[in-house]
């Protein structure tokens, strides 16, 4: 599998992740015995991630996550690492990249596995100490269980139902209603400079006001790994950018500087719009990830419409009271 490198978009996912496996197990005082297959044999080191990842933006975000999850898939029963008696496999560290928001996919194969591996050696850890202290045992806790086991299968079950909708004739029939003869998206490109305080980022958009030339700004001022590029993000779409990127670039016109900074979860950013256009119609390909994931949603909607329409329900008898 050939996936991006490093694709931080202008999505920053949540930047504040969980402490490092190691770190974790340290803190609860747990072992970690380093990365081995469930039969034994070695395993290969987790990809360190790096230091600091720059943002580019990811046109199917949702499309690398689910490749990501795809190619751990293909050996589930392959340990990453052991804590204790306690095994954390691929399969497991898939289902949590499934679970991710979407626009992680802008940090990078390496960056989210590694966060996914750290929220399951979390769980993993907390789970060995709830069975030393015996909580397998509590009523409450199998009630809840039960209810998960449940849940999982209600959740398999959609799953089949979107699957079984996605068909080649379903997505062309989808592509001539909705996109085929229609204009493409309008694509805004803009220059951004990320700075961690609002005092810098207010230095940079005076700075600009008064004539700086916005690309030596980024080049000097951004934490972004686009300062090389002057801060140059390329065109994207509305539904390429985070909510607060996208207003801003949408609302500014040619040639714009934002007024003021625009704070987000890895700081301050200040952005200048570059240009805008209307793409051209998109090719079947280009747009097949997008209406998968409508077809899908629509049928999952079905489902649970049919279901509840023509499922039985009655109150449960209650005994009568007992005589006086």
């Amino acid at each position: 599998m050939r996936l991006p490198p490093v694709l931080f978009a202008l999505k920053p996912a949540r930047r504040v992740s969980p402490p490092g496996g190691a770190v974790l197990l340290a803190c609860l005082g747990l072992a970690l015995s380093g990365p081995v297959l469930a039969d034994g044999a070695p395993a290969a080191t987790p990809p360190a991630s790096p230091q600091f990842t720059a943002p580019q933006v990811v046109p199917n975000p949702d499309a690398i996550m689910a490749e990501m999850a795809h190619e751990l898939d293909k050996h589930p029963n392959q340990g990453v690492f052991v804590l204790e008696t306690l095994t954390i496999t691929q399969g497991e560290v898939a289902d949590v990249i499934r679970s991710m928001p979407v626009a992680m996919a802008g940090l990078g194969y390496a960056e989210v596995y590694k966060r996914a591996v750290d929220t399951m050696v979390g769980q993993k850890a907390m789970v060995l100490n709830a069975l030393k202290a015996g909580l397998d045992k509590d009523p409450s806790v199998i009630r809840r269980t039960a209810a998960l086991h449940d849940r999982a299968l209600a959740d398999a079950w959609l799953t089949r139902q979107g699957d079984t909708a996605i068909t080649d004739a379903a997505l062309h029939a989808r592509y001539d209603r909705d996109v085929a003869g229609k204009p493409g998206p309008i694509e805004v490109r803009a220059r951004l400079i990320v700075v961690p305080t609002e005092d810098e980022a207010r230095t940079v958009i005076e700075k600009a006001q008064n004539g700086a030339d916005f690309a030596e700004l980024a080049k000097t001022y951004s934490k972004d790994g686009s300062a090389a590029k002057g801060g140059d993000l390329g065109y994207a779409p509305f539904e390429a950018l985070t909510p607060e990127v996208g207003a801003v670039a949408f609302a500014l016109q040619l040639g714009q500087v934002t007024s003021y900074p625009v704070r987000t979860t890895t700081g301050y950013f200040v952005l200048r719009v570059e240009g805008r256009r209307q793409r051209a119609t998109p090719t079947f390909d280009e747009i097949k990830p997008r209406l998968e994931s409508a077809i899908r949603a629509e049928a999952i909607r079905t489902a649970i419409q049919n279901v509840m329409a023509h499922i039985k329900m009655a109150p449960v008898a209650k005994p009568n009271d007992a005589p006086k």
